[in-house]
């Protein structure tokens, strides 16, 4: 998990934040790892962070276009990035929208802790369209390279 190893800078009266609640994901066909998973959609009076959050455009690719480039061209490559969303930095001013509790230096014995995500989450609506978008300006960018 990528977290701050201080806290957070405190809230200024009136600035808004969002507590995000955490659970785990056990997949049957990877014991012992774990995917921790952001709930935006959790409700707080009737609202979630994805309720007003902006999702973006879907980016993903359709299966028609994958097909069809696959037999435009030559060569096809094929990636599956792990933990995507972590590769592309949240902006500062965003990051309070992204809090959570957890224990104090990873140790339950040492109490509960304010933190926040520096990172894009799994959970988040907008997160596939950020992380989808700046991939393909991360290729067009080195592309000459």
């Amino acid at each position: 998990m990528v977290m701050l190893r201080q806290p957070p800078p405190p809230l200024i009266k009136g600035e808004e934040c969002w507590y995000l609640p955490i659970f785990g994901v056990y997949h049957p066909k990877k014991p012992g790892k774990i995917r921790v998973v952001f709930n935006a959609n959790t409700k707080y009076d009737g609202v979630s962070l994805n309720d007003v959050l902006l999702s973006g455009p879907d980016l993903n690719s359709t299966l028609v276009g994958v097909l069809t480039r696959f037999c435009k061209e030559i060569v096809a490559v094929t990636a599956d990035i792990e933990q995507m969303f972590h590769c592309f930095l949240v902006k500062e001013e965003h990051r309070n929208f992204l809090r959570f509790l957890w224990y104090r230096e990873n140790d339950p014995t040492q109490g509960i802790a304010e933190y926040r995500m520096r990172v894009h989450v799994f959970g988040n609506s907008l997160s596939p369209a950020v992380a989808i978008y700046c991939l393909r300006q991360a290729v067009r960018r080195n592309q000459l390279n």
